[in-house]
């Protein structure tokens, strides 16, 4: 997969509405033979001769009437001309659905369809309609080719196949279930993050409960190896991906992925070596080079004198969680006088974690493989594991956050679910913990190839403690970045614990900002008025002239939807320079 951020920076019109008709009562019947080419699937349409209350009649052919009456109500008048699909016709009884109320575009989509030398039904009809909806061509060509796309597509799928096309999405089953969740506002990569965190344990256990104890400690140890990985300050993961990132100029310096050109800089997190023995030896991917021993660790924390030190709040482990997981840690064969440092708080969540990853190494007996599965699935390793997956796909300090941090979560994130769903393949593809990680890589590639034309991202953010979603979009189609008059034009939803859903548009123009938030009820915006002057204050000081406009939205924001309805009038075309730190 050529990886790549790029720049990183159902609607059915013809409704289900059914005609139920009894058997036909025709006047004056002539050639066509009264019901007899009622066949299910085809289209007939008529005029309204009639209409009384639920009932109505319909000319179909010259000397030729029937009546029918409505399940549902659709507007009609008489002299109206009506097109229908026949749903079915059996035991003297006809149901028919309209496909268009709209006489003046039925017309054009069954003479489009004529020349094209297309089956006239309901997904031919739908799939007119639709493009014409957006604007689209619907010559012989057009239609033809995206009639091969829909032919064998549910009628529901039909717009939204139409809509991909026209912000050119390949058209895939993956990328059309992403589609549709964008939509649906079902896409938040932060909800299958927590997802993911909660079906670990439930995936391990399950193993274990099926006599899978081998591949259930080696599911432990990968899972540890992989989101034990740590960055070095200020550089990249240590290996590269398959792909490289292509032009960010429409990104901008704020919430880009790299330049042309770049690597995703990833890690394998492989080390060298492996108990011999190991229930695990075939399967587990070797400990990290330079992990030490529970005896070696000890001895080093006495020497540094790890009864002494502090351990800043964030990395302490939960008072609740100590006694137990060092009664845990001691049956799992680990070290006496590090379980008696975990036991007293003196020991970090990261040394925990290490130390939880040195005996998986090293558990060489069923017993110990047992004793390490439940200290693993303890509510109180769980809790550091979770820390662990939010810290790793979370971008933390979002006030301070910059284009590398977006780059390297998206590589992070990329290549730990390969390696996971690669782990899962052979014994749990068919796990809710398996869809979960499909899922989560189905999204970040929807977003890549969205982010070929449209300057789109997503920000899982970590805000003291609390994981709030964000959607950047920057109104711009990078096919018409010719002007670059320095005017930005952006939206930016967030969802938050305490705001809420907030949605803010953004438009600077020659250093002035003009920025409206929108939010979902009075407190909220009682709250941000009170706060509003301290991001005054940090825009101005920065030089940037600011409008700040408060008010009660009235509908939740949807990207998609802004996407949609930008990309078929777009006036602001520029590179994106938006200042996300602001």
């Amino acid at each position: 997969m050529a990886f790549s951020l790029a720049g990183l920076f159902r609607t059915t019109q013809a409704d289900t509405t059914a005609v139920s008709q009894p058997a036909p009562r025709t006047e004056n019947t002539g050639s066509t033979g009264g019901g007899q080419n009622l066949v299910p699937g085809k289209t007939v349409s008529g005029e309204v001769v009639g209409r009384e209350g639920d009932e109505i009649q319909i000319r179909i052919a010259k000397d030729t009437v029937i009546s029918a009456k409505m399940e549902k109500e659709i507007q009609t008048n008489t002299g109206q001309n009506v097109t229908f699909q026949i749903r079915s016709n059996s035991s003297g009884v006809i149901a028919l659905r309209p496909l268009f109320q709209n006489m003046a575009q039925e017309n054009t989509a069954l003479r489009a369809l004529s020349q094209a030398g297309i089956e006239v039904n309901a997904k031919s009809m739908q799939m007119v309609f639709s493009m014409m909806k957006e604007g689209m061509s619907i010559d012989k060509g057009s239609l033809q080719e995206m009639y091969r796309q829909v032919a064998g597509a549910e009628e529901a799928d039909i717009p939204a196949i139409v809509q991909m096309n026209r912000l050119g999405i390949e058209v895939t089953p993956e990328n059309l279930r992403q589609f549709e969740a964008y939509k649906n506002y079902e896409h938040q990569l932060i909800s299958a993050f927590e997802q993911v965190a909660e079906e670990i344990p439930q995936t391990v256990a399950a193993l274990f409960a099926e006599g899978n104890g081998q591949e259930g400690m080696a599911l432990i140890g990968r899972l540890l190896t992989v989101f034990g990985a740590v960055e070095e300050a200020g550089q990249d993961m240590a290996a590269t991906a398959d792909g490289a990132l292509p032009d960010s100029g429409a990104a901008g310096e704020a919430a880009g992925p790299a330049a042309a050109g770049d690597k995703v800089v990833i890690t394998e997190n492989i080390g060298e070596t492996m108990q011999p023995g190991s229930v695990a030896e075939d399967m587990l991917l070797p400990k990290e080079e330079g992990l030490v021993s529970g005896q070696q660790e000890a001895e080093i924390m006495a020497k540094e004198g790890a009864a002494n030190r502090a351990i800043p709040e964030e990395a302490q482990i939960a008072l609740q969680d100590r006694a137990g997981l060092a009664e845990l840690f001691r049956n799992a064969g680990g070290d006496l006088q590090l379980a008696e440092q975990i036991r007293q708080g003196q020991v970090s969540q990261e040394e925990l974690y290490r130390a939880v990853q040195e005996l998986v190494h090293r558990a060489g007996s069923r017993t110990e493989g047992e004793a390490v599965k439940e200290l693993f699935l303890s509510k109180g390793f769980q809790k550091i594991l979770q820390n662990k997956v939010s810290a790793q796909w979370t971008l933390t300090a979002p006030e301070n956050l910059e284009k590398k941090e977006v780059e390297r979560l998206y590589s992070r994130l990329h290549e730990q679910t390969r390696q996971l769903t690669q782990a899962l393949e052979g014994t749990k593809a068919d796990s809710p913990l398996f869809k979960s990680l499909q899922n989560i890589r189905d999204n970040v590639d929807f977003m890549n190839q969205l982010n070929q034309m449209y300057t789109y991202v997503q920000l899982p953010l970590k805000f003291r403690g609390e994981n709030a979603h964000g959607d950047l979009y920057v109104y711009t189609n990078k096919k018409n970045l010719a002007r670059k008059d320095g005017n930005i034009s952006a939206f930016l939803h967030l969802d938050m614990e305490y705001l809420g859903m907030v949605d803010v548009y953004v438009a600077m123009e020659k250093g002035r900002i003009s920025t409206r938030f929108c939010l979902e009820d009075e407190k909220s915006l009682d709250l941000l008025e009170k706060n509003i002057d301290t991001l005054t204050e940090r825009l101005t000081e920065k030089g940037y002239r600011t409008e700040m406009k408060l008010m009660l939205k009235e509908e939740s924001g949807n990207v998609m939807e802004e996407i949609i309805r930008a990309d078929k009038n777009i006036s602001m075309i520029s590179e994106l320079s938006f200042d996300v730190r602001a």
